[in-house]
């Protein structure tokens, strides 16, 4: 429950200025890069959910694809509502693994053996049946995935308050969480998806997709144990709860309400909705734009999955440098998605407008794959400045309320992610069916009007979508200086300076 605010807070603006506080140290690296593997799961389970779950379950096992979007969607609705219980649950706990770790190794096995399920689902199912598969163990394997991640990401917040610091540990999380992707993609694509005498198309062959899963398990699992135990003797020094009020789904509710009553935290929470909505789309979209589209070969098309993780790499490792050059982390988001938008789409469009040569071409594939990279960049830039503003609202919050609740505010940032963002699948799903894609084509087979309407229903939304998304991050308001100012009223609630 959240705490009254603190009498205090009422008169800090009419003191003189505070002191400036000593800078807050910087962590270890071996803090840092330990709690950033464990972005590798998020990164495996992304991956192989965003690029192959959607085409697997419409175009290998033949469910219709808005039958299988709409159960990846309802999915993601069921598991957003235990985002905000797992997270005031863990903003609460007490004990010796704090309020965060127990969850985390509690996690690691039931996440991993429920995504290997969804791979592989029992013969005969038949539509309907391969349908509630799908439900039933998307919602069980994404609930798992939330009593890790939620944690795992509060957790990142209270590991410092240092403003650049925690761009650094946003950036090295998704530098890890594309690793992971990259293993999907590239690792998957040259040992399970390669081509075959009957399939041409390695991720047409059904029987790849089993020992694809069962080799991601150990994966899943060691990434979660080492960023438990790796910041495990950080535990005595993090934050312990003082109110001992019982936990209960009323006051999970009231947190919520309190997390977006902060003006900032709601446009955040906005601009990534949209920013997910965007990149769920074009992640479901990917193979279909690879193999109708542009007609790349399996080769060209694992290039273009290396490709766009390299350009995404880059974009993390420079976003803190990036964001301490321009200043404010909101303008870095705002550039980096305006970068990535225009760079996905201008060749879709280009080919749309007959302005390329026809498909097969020489120029054709390395001008996609070459793309690809560039707008990543713009990807690789912005995604950690949304993980490292939400860190800093809940220092807000703590100005506020005079509690810290990690917890619940990356929890309803993901809660409105997954119910609203979970519209990308869906928006693809409908883009294949209104395009006339039917399932297990050759794209060889593929009607040119077929393919241009599918490009006409992606490309142009990818710039529409991330426009509505910097409009939204316009609103936030807590720039570097501000950030400071709250930092400095904390220190001086603490100490009673205030009084």
């Amino acid at each position: 429950m959240p705490a009254t605010p603190s009498p205090a807070l009422t008169s800090v603006r009419t003191l003189p200025p505070l002191p400036p506080l000593p800078p807050l140290p910087p962590l270890q690296w071996s803090t840092r890069i330990a709690y950033a593997v464990g972005q590798l799961p998020e990164g495996i389970k992304s991956a192989a959910f965003g690029f192959f779950l959607l085409f697997y379950y419409n175009q290998v096992l033949g469910l219709a694809a808005t039958m299988a979007s709409i159960a990846i969607f309802i999915a993601l609705c069921l598991d957003a509502i235990s985002d905000p219980i797992v997270g005031s649950w863990s903003d609460s706990t007490r004990g010796r693994f704090g309020r965060r770790h127990g969850y985390m190794y509690a996690a690691a096995v039931p996440f991993a053996l429920l995504f290997y399920g969804i791979f592989v689902p029992p013969e005969g199912l038949g539509e309907t049946g391969l349908f509630w598969w799908l439900l039933v163990l998307a919602t069980l394997t994404r609930t798992a995935m939330t009593f890790y991640s939620v944690p795992f990401m509060a957790l990142g917040a209270e590991l410092t308050q240092n403003y650049d610091e925690r761009t650094l540990l946003a950036a090295l999380r998704n530098v890890f969480q594309l690793l992971g992707m990259f293993a999907v993609l590239i690792g998957g694509n040259l040992l399970f998806f390669g081509a075959t005498d009957q399939f041409a198309n390695g991720q047409l062959n059904p029987a790849a997709y089993q020992p694809f899963a069962l080799a991601c398990v150990p994966l899943l699992i060691t990434g979660i144990l080492i960023a438990s135990l790796g910041t495990h003797r950080k535990i005595p020094s993090l934050y312990i709860p003082t109110s001992k009020t019982a936990f209960s789904l009323r006051g999970v509710v009231q947190e919520v309400r309190t997390a977006f009553r902060i003006p900032s935290f709601t446009a955040l929470v906005i601009a990534a909705v949209v920013f997910g909505i965007t990149q769920g789309m074009v992640q479901a979209l990917i193979l279909y734009t690879a193999t109708y589209f542009f007609a790349l070969t399996p080769a060209q098309t694992t290039s273009l999955f290396g490709i766009a993780v390299i350009g995404i790499v880059i974009g993390s490792l420079i976003s803190q440098p990036v964001s301490i050059f321009i200043g404010e982390k909101k303008t870095v988001f705002a550039l980096g998605l305006a970068w990535y938008a225009f760079f996905t789409s201008i060749v879709i469009i280009l080919r749309l407008l007959d302005l390329l040569p026809p498909n097969g071409h020489p120029l054709v594939g390395p001008l996609y794959i070459g793309s690809a990279m560039v707008s990543a960049l713009g990807l690789g830039v912005a995604i950690p400045m949304i993980g490292s503003m939400v860190a800093d609202i809940t220092d807000e919050h703590e100005r506020r309320h005079g509690d810290r609740q990690e917890g619940i505010y990356y929890a309803a940032a993901s809660f409105a992610g997954k119910v609203i963002g979970g519209a990308g699948p869906v928006m693809a799903g409908l883009v294949i069916d209104l395009a006339g894609i039917p399932p297990g084509s050759d794209p060889a087979t593929i009607p040119a009007d077929v393919v241009m309407r599918f490009g006409w229903w992606q490309g142009p939304s990818v710039i529409v979508l991330s426009l509505i998304s910097i409009i939204a991050i316009s609103f936030f308001r807590i720039s570097r200086q501000e950030h400071a100012n709250i930092l400095a009223d904390i220190h001086a609630q603490k100490t009673g300076s205030a009084a």
